[in-house]
């Protein structure tokens, strides 16, 4: 059983989340370069990618050749069968940009001083399982270079991986499930991973694949629009095989910069004001609906985001956390929400803070002689908050309840001179003239206009440094 939160978040030790996932370069960036190429290779890498995806196919000289197609004809032109040909026949044929043809020795050899440059082989096998020497020959191709720390491979083939698991089974083997009927315990005997479409992913899948030692790899040909990166930049993947390299690393920064940590607990909404719910935490995502005021909604996970702190509501649904009262200490806090407050006539410290976490900013000064307008509350560490005039926040501890004129508008200046003292607001807990009703929505998402999107969403990976101290 899930032990309860109280929203004492800020805190927590929280860790940084598997949605760190891995950039696979599928084929390179095959839509900057000829697919496989060197110069596809470099680009990906050259992107931010920390693997390039690879095809492999037998001669008939028994050497491995980096193509996906057994025909050559897309790629060079000519109508060329890899597993008739010999691999010096094979790479004298070129590509759109001039460059060969060539077997994985060859690639090896002119990675090999690269280190960063990392490599997901596919074998290309038929139904009945041929070549049947392909993965020794693959196994000696990566002793020869040394590149054992530098390979992964994936297959649709589970003899593959089961040879592979005979021949080197420190290799990561992952298997590509072209439907979730091929997932059985038969196959993770051989794999330490599977490789799923997008179509097929959801987060249940990914937890049980999880639970059982399987790492989860999504492939698509995913495009710049950031749509399909909404939704799945959610889940807790391992890695991602794309056709766009430079976009999942975008999302990777993003994701490997961010603080998660798993929630249980319910909690009403304290604001006056409506909040926008947006489909992920992170810069540049869209809105997604409004939260109503004395909306209860159930808190699945916290995201720590920029310093700024996010509850996850429902699938895709995401909420600063300010204004959100943890049901248990609604008691304590209803009382003062929508009161006349000022500040107690001893108060050394008059900053006026633009959230109630540890990780404020001053944004004025607070006044002796305002009445200010209790507008949210809010419960971080223990320590109880209010926002006064849907402006700034405050310690409630800072504050005397006054049922005297209007709310005046904040000002960020010193007072001239201070107001008398009113009673204590911890005096008045038994007051309690009201305490308002929460609201419980089946579904606190509200449909909004479409949302349009940038034609590109990132020209250079440099420009998110002004999101994150990053590391290089």
């Amino acid at each position: 059983m899930f032990k309860k939160f109280s929203i004492t978040i800020l805190l927590l030790i929280l860790f940084i989340s598997n949605t760190g996932f891995v950039v696979v370069g599928h084929r390179g960036d095959p839509i900057k370069a000829p697919e496989e190429s060197f110069q596809s290779i470099d680009t990906a890498i050259g992107e931010g990618a920390q693997w390039v995806e690879l095809d492999v196919h037998e001669s008939n000289d028994n050497q491995l050749v980096i193509s996906h197609d057994r025909n050559l004809f897309r790629v060079t032109g000519q109508n060329v069968i890899v597993s008739e040909h010999s691999a010096s026949q094979l790479t004298q044929l070129k590509q759109s940009n001039g460059q060969s043809i060539y077997t994985l020795d060859e690639l090896f050899a002119h990675y090999q001083k690269e280190p960063n440059v990392k490599f997901l082989i596919e074998t290309k096998k038929t139904k009945h399982g041929n070549p049947q020497n392909m993965e020794l020959l693959l196994v000696n191709a990566i002793k020869k270079y040394q590149m054992q720390n530098r390979v992964m491979v994936h297959s649709f083939s589970l003899a593959s991986l089961k040879n592979l698991q005979e021949l080197m089974p420190e290799i990561p083997r992952i298997f590509i499930a072209g439907s979730l009927g091929r997932l059985d315990f038969e196959v993770f005997q051989y794999s330490n991973a599977v490789n799923v479409s997008s179509s097929l992913l959801n987060p249940q899948l990914i937890n049980q694949l999880h639970a059982i030692g399987q790492q989860v790899y999504v492939w698509d040909e995913m495009n710049e629009n950031p749509k399909q990166w909404n939704w799945l930049v959610n889940l807790p993947i391992d890695g991602v095989v794309t056709n766009f390299p430079a976009t999942a690393a975008y999302y990777q920064r993003l994701t490997q910069h961010s603080q998660q940590d798993d929630a249980n607990f319910d909690a009403v909404y304290y604001n006056e004001q409506a909040a926008p719910l947006w489909e992920n935490p992170y810069p540049q995502a869209p809105q997604k609906g409004m939260l109503s005021p004395l909306t209860t909604v159930h808190v699945q996970k916290i995201v720590n985001v920029q310093n700024q702190v996010f509850f996850q509501i429902d699938a895709n649904r995401f909420i600063n956390m300010s204004g959100l009262v943890q049901t248990d200490l609604i008691h304590n806090l209803a009382p003062f929400w929508q009161q006349k407050a000022v500040l107690k006539n001893t108060l050394v410290n008059r900053a006026l803070w633009d959230n109630p976490s540890a990780n404020h900013n001053k944004i004025g000064t607070l006044l002796f002689n305002q009445v200010y307008h209790i507008t949210a509350l809010q419960n971080v560490n223990g320590q109880s908050y209010a926002q006064l005039n849907n402006f700034g926040w405050t310690n409630l501890n800072n504050l005397l309840i006054n049922a005297c004129p209007e709310p005046q508008q904040l000002a960020p200046q010193i007072e001239k001179k201070r107001a008398p003292a009113q009673n204590n607001i911890s005096l008045q807990l038994n007051l309690r003239a009201w305490l308002p009703q929460p609201k419980t929505k089946a579904n606190p998402i509200s449909l909004l206009p479409a949302v349009t999107y940038p034609q590109q969403i990132l020209p250079n990976l440099d420009d998110i440094d002004h999101y994150f101290p990053l590391q290089h």
